[in-house]
């Protein structure tokens, strides 16, 4: 009985096992074929495909897609196995001028696969190609175009296609064709620019190239050499053709190398303003290095090492600005806004707000006064109209506090004022003007301190010796013929106006000045150290000349002594050569005091006090 029951699924299971080897018979059947056929077509494939024909359409895709001249000097070379390829060899692509051939690019082993069907059609289609050792030769006139331009399909191209909402573009069936891939290997790139009058070679190159279509996107991966330095490339974009064309477009790039970390989303053209909008940032590990590279000249490149900055970029009219801007340089951080314009009188103006935390003004004066080694001011390719804020800005040795200035630099001026800044607990004032476009033929400075604290200002500017106490303002006005912070003192002139009041002349004691000149023809003013002599006004004006100021007006008046100086102080060689007058006030109704002169020389802070006969 349990035999009986188990009989049909024996059959079953037998229907099922022949059925299985039938299906593999016929797999292996349909395997065989088809690799008969592969392994017939590729044997076959040399009596069936003429190699000139595949040769002479090869040769005219380039010339259709380059639309110049197309010479190859090698021997062409085809291969079947594992797929139809053609190797071009020692292909020179030119274009006639006036002055003769122009070379445009040389490669020295041009390949690309093609359908098997079609070239035996007689019509061969050509994709993946691959570039050996190509060296191109471009020229970038002052207008932004490139002498690659030409009528041939990339040409025309890139004539015919039209932006695509969505940040896509579309072009004419007619005008489309299949691309495929393309890879480069040790590739270099000559482009000469008509406005700089630079050669920028690039070379090293090894890409990676999918652009399915015309029409579609693009994508590129590539390592180069710039300046004997590795780098990457990543580059995306969706309208490649109006990229090309130096039309706005929709790109994303990421560069990374040793000195230069950058990336930017948005849009942007070959020609004219290069970056439209979007977002930048970029990282720089040696600025110096990357001037040098880029032939870039902006003030405080050659004392900078590090810099980055991030911003959201805003085409506004003509102008592009820079929102959400974070800039740092070595340890200054700052935020803001800033414009470029576009050129005027060639030259390109920067302007906007930027607020330090801290900021030093000495490195940034400094990159204004840099010279180039004909002794003449380094050229300048920006004029500059800032407005600058800061916590804290340095001027060595001094730091001023809650600094708010403005910095203009033209083609023929320059120019820096501080609006307001506080020094000492006092109100600073300053303007200082270049003698021309730079800082480093020398200037003007004009500076005014209001109510500043005498004693901490004393001590900020390291002066020693008998000194007043209180409050008081200081004016100055300085000429010289080099950078004012670095020039020598005996090559400055100008003017000087103290004033203070209600104060008091510390450790100049009156009574023992008169009684060490009723004692001794001559003694050191640290001897008549002692009581501090008060006053209600105090005021010193000189003007400075040859490393010497010339006294103008110099008087204390007080409740108890009035003390006069005259006469010229040779601060150059820390000298003084004074004449004074100490004299109690005259009270009404009563005959003048009889008044002690004596003359000041030697120098400060201990200077040597003779009494006038």
């Amino acid at each position: 009985m349990a035999d009986e029951r188990s009989r049909p699924l024996r059959r079953k299971r037998s229907r099922q096992k022949r059925k299985a080897e039938r299906v593999l018979q016929w797999t292996l059947v349909v395997v065989v074929a088809a690799l008969s056929v592969y392994l017939v077509s590729r044997l076959a494939a040399p009596y069936l495909v003429s190699s000139s024909l595949v040769r002479s359409a090869m040769e005219r895709a380039v010339a259709e897609w380059t639309g110049h001249t197309v010479r190859i000097d090698g021997t062409p070379e085809i291969s079947f196995f594992p797929e139809p390829r053609i190797t071009l060899n020692a292909v020179r692509i030119s274009k006639p001028t006036a002055e003769g051939e122009k070379v445009l690019a040389e490669i020295e082993r041009l390949s690309a696969s093609f359908g098997l069907l079609d070239a035996v059609r007689g019509a061969p289609e050509f994709r993946e190609f691959r570039l050996g050792r190509p060296r191109v030769f471009v020229e970038r006139d002052e207008q932004g175009r490139l002498d690659w331009a030409s009528e041939g399909r990339l040409s025309s191209a890139v004539k015919s296609v039209r932006p695509r909402e969505g940040g896509h573009q579309t072009l004419e069936a007619a005008a489309d064709a299949e691309v495929g891939s393309v890879t480069v290997e040790e590739g270099s790139i000559a482009i000469h620019d008509q406005t700089s009058r630079r050669t920028f070679v690039v070379d090293g190159i090894l890409a990676d190239v999918s652009w399915p279509r015309l029409s579609s996107a693009l994508t590129a991966y590539v390592t180069l050499r710039i300046g004997g330095r590795e780098a990457r490339l990543d580059l995306s974009t969706p309208q490649p053709l109006l990229f090309f064309g130096g039309r706005e477009a929709s790109i994303g790039l990421a560069w990374s190398s040793p000195i230069l970390t950058a990336s930017f989303d948005g849009r942007a053209s070959l020609a004219g303003d290069d970056l439209i909008s979007g977002a930048l940032k970029a990282s720089i590990a040696d600025v110096r290095s990357l001037a040098a590279l880029s032939g870039v000249h902006l003030p405080g490149i050659e004392t900078a090492r590090t810099a980055s900055v991030s911003a959201e970029l805003v085409k506004t009219g003509r102008d592009l600005r820079f929102d959400q801007l974070e800039l740092t340089v070595d340890d200054a951080h700052a935020t803001g806004i800033l414009e470029l314009s576009p050129p005027e009188r060639g030259r390109r103006r920067l302007s906007g707000t930027l607020a330090f935390d801290r900021i030093d003004v000495a490195r940034l004066l400094d990159a204004f006064s840099q010279k180039d080694t004909s002794g003449e001011a380094s050229p300048r390719q920006l004029d500059f109209d800032l407005s600058l804020s800061a916590g804290e800005a340095r001027l060595a040795p001094f730091t001023i506090e809650n600094i708010a200035a403005s910095l203009l630099a033209t083609h023929d001026k320059i120019q820096f004022d501080i609006a307001d800044g506080i020094f000492s607990s006092g109100r600073l004032q300053a303007r200082l003007d270049g003698a021309g476009p730079s800082f480093a033929g020398g200037g003007t400075l004009q500076l005014s301190l209001a109510d500043a604290d005498l004693p901490d200002l004393a001590e900020r500017l390291a002066l020693k010796g008998p000194l007043p106490s209180g409050r008081g303002s200081l004016d100055v006005t300085l000429k010289a013929d080099r950078p004012i912070w670095a020039a020598d003192p005996s090559g400055i002139d100008g003017t000087v106006r103290f004033a203070a009041s209600a104060g008091a002349l510390r450790g100049i004691d009156t009574v023992a000045l008169r009684r060490l000149a009723g004692e001794k023809p001559f003694f050191h003013l640290s001897e008549a150290l002692g009581a501090d002599l008060p006053f209600d006004t105090l005021v010193f004006s000189a003007h400075l000349s040859s490393g010497s100021a010339t006294i103008d007006e110099a008087r204390l008046e007080g409740p108890s002594e009035d003390l006069q100086l005259s006469g010229i102080i040779p601060y150059a060689s820390q000298g003084l050569a004074l004449s004074a007058t100490l004299s109690p006030p005259t009270a009404i109704g009563e005959p003048p005091a009889k008044p002690l002169r004596f003359f000041i020389g030697g120098s400060w802070p201990d200077p040597v006090m003779s009494p006038a006969p």
